[in-house]
């Protein structure tokens, strides 16, 4: 007979089919298949207790195990890749008045944890957040270059009217690597890897999706002037490297709790009021009010390396 099981992996969840005389073994190599990983642990039931896939326990039947409807999560077990002891790690960015325990939740039911893993302050961080959940290495420069030749493409969808300028001078200032991106490159960025981009503002709670339709979809973090990345690991121990940052856009469960996240960082004021607060070109030392006086002083000067001010 027939049964089915279902299937909470890091990259999603699943449901999978298989006959009940079939042995644990049969089921292991299903997962196997289904999750593409090779060494893994497996727990299920509620509380979550671990499933014995030792090799003198794979013989038993998927029956005898009363298996039939169980949602099995699966917990990767791979020994993570450190990156070279003299690898050069940029300088992070410091979240004001938050400690790093507060910047992750437990996901009892994935066997892991949701974490907010926070890019440099370098106005490079929205290119950093979503070139890393991508796999791209160093992607600022990268990301920055395809979105200048996308503008240029399309220059019907992105004329000076949507863009506030020239394209020529838009594009001029967004290769460079202390200008900031926005609304404007995420679309694109969407478009270029035909992935959707979920950013969720901190204070609002509002989630922007930037491609809907898309299969897969990655989380960034909106906290007025910064963006992070929202990402899955199994251990907090665990290197960035081995981060889930990818996830199929029918997986709302893990939307809702990168939101669940969010709300906490909320609660912990971890957002710039982009309407009032005082903002410093580190340039020629002009001073402003807000994100649009700040945009405006970027347009006529071309300075685009701000500070916030803080204001005793």
């Amino acid at each position: 007979m027939k049964i089915q099981v279902r299937l909470r992996a890091p990259k999603g969840q699943a449901r999978l089919e298989i006959d009940d005389e079939s042995s644990l073994k049969d089921l292991i190599d299903l997962i196997k298949t289904e999750t593409a990983l090779s060494s893994f642990s497996l727990k299920y039931g509620y509380p979550l207790e671990n499933l014995d896939i030792s090799p003198a326990s794979q013989s038993a039947t998927v029956k005898e195990l009363q298996l039939r409807g169980e949602t099995i999560v699966v917990a990767p077990t791979e020994t993570p890749i450190s990156p070279p002891a003299d690898a050069p790690k940029p300088k992070p960015f410091t979240p004001k008045g938050i400690e790093p325990d507060e910047t992750s939740l437990e996901w009892p039911d994935r066997g892991g944890h949701i974490v907010l893993r926070v890019m440099p302050d370098d106005n490079s961080c929205m290119f950093t957040a979503f070139g890393g959940a991508i796999g791209l290495e160093n992607p600022s420069q990268v990301l920055r270059n395809q979105v200048a030749e996308y503008i240029l493409e399309h220059p019907e969808e992105y004329s000076k009217a949507i863009l506030g300028e020239d394209p020529e001078r838009y594009v001029g200032r967004m290769k460079q690597m202390d200008t900031w991106g926005g609304a404007i490159e995420l679309s694109i960025l969407s478009d270029i890897y035909s992935i959707e981009i979920s950013s969720i503002d901190v204070k609002s709670l509002r989630v922007d999706r930037f491609g809907e339709g898309m299969d897969e979809r990655i989380i960034i973090l909106y906290s007025g002037i910064h963006y992070d990345r929202i990402a899955f690991c199994m251990d907090l121990s665990y290197p960035v490297e081995v981060d889930v940052t990818k996830w199929r856009t029918d997986d709302d469960e893990v939307l809702d709790k990168a939101r669940e996240l969010a709300q906490r960082l909320k609660n912990l004021h971890y957002y710039t009021d982009t309407t009032d607060f005082v903002i410093k070109c580190e340039i020629c030392n002009w001073i402003g009010q807000g994100t649009r006086q700040a945009a405006q002083h970027e347009r006529e000067t071309g300075h685009s390396q701000f500070g916030e001010m803080t204001i005793k």
